[in-house]
């Protein structure tokens, strides 16, 4: 088993890699339905409209998206506080709702995995199971990364500007994890996307 700072580093790329590339062409990913105007968006309506809006499935799915963030924020504020047997119950109520938004294009995978990494650091106290739960978890957002990457390449092995952003990909990769300082004041991490993103920009000129 990989050291989790090692298994981090690997999915921050392999999603790096996939997300830059893939959200860009919208290939592959589902667009959550927008909320929609919620009743008081609506001035001078009538009480019955404002119900029927109210009412209507688009309402009723924001109101659950920020009725479940809600929650997420005031478990990881107050978990600390809650007995071992409530955070295990409410950490598992939100995985749940987590594997619902996610399959439903709700939540991307870079969400779904801080998410994750959020519970699993907020109920799990043992610092051993702690880590190697973090690192399961690393390890299968890898996996799936890869495997989404692989269906991605093979579809498009005979497009040039995909070929060609791959190659520009490889080197901007082993260019950024080699550097002793990264220019700008910012992250590894943002210097990468940043660079990332010019890549694909040109690719596709």
């Amino acid at each position: 088993m990989k050291p989790a700072p090692a298994i981090a580093a690997t999915v921050l790329l392999a999603l790096l890699g996939l997300w830059a590339w893939v959200g860009a062409q919208g290939v592959g990913t589902t667009a959550p339905a927008g909320p929609g105007p919620t009743p008081r968006a609506v001035q001078g309506s009538e009480p019955a409209g404002a119900d029927a809006l109210q009412a209507s499935p688009q309402a009723r799915a924001w109101q659950e998206r920020q009725a479940f963030e809600a929650r997420a924020r005031r478990f990881m504020r107050d978990a600390p506080g809650l007995g071992a047997v409530q955070r295990s119950e409410q950490a598992r109520d939100l995985s749940a709702s987590i594997d619902h938004y996610e399959s439903n294009g709700g939540l991307s995978a870079g969400e779904s995995l801080l998410l994750r990494s959020g519970l699993i650091k907020a109920s799990v106290d043992d610092p051993a199971l702690q880590a190697q739960q973090l690192a399961d978890l690393m390890e299968r957002y890898r996996r799936h990364a890869d495997q989404r990457m692989q269906a991605y390449t093979a579809q498009h092995a005979n497009d040039p500007r995909f070929q060609d952003y791959k190659a520009r990909e490889r080197a901007i990769v082993a260019e950024v994890m080699g550097l002793a300082a990264i220019p700008g004041g910012l992250s590894r991490d943002q210097y990468l996307r940043q660079r990332l993103q010019q890549a694909r920009v040109a690719a596709y000129r």
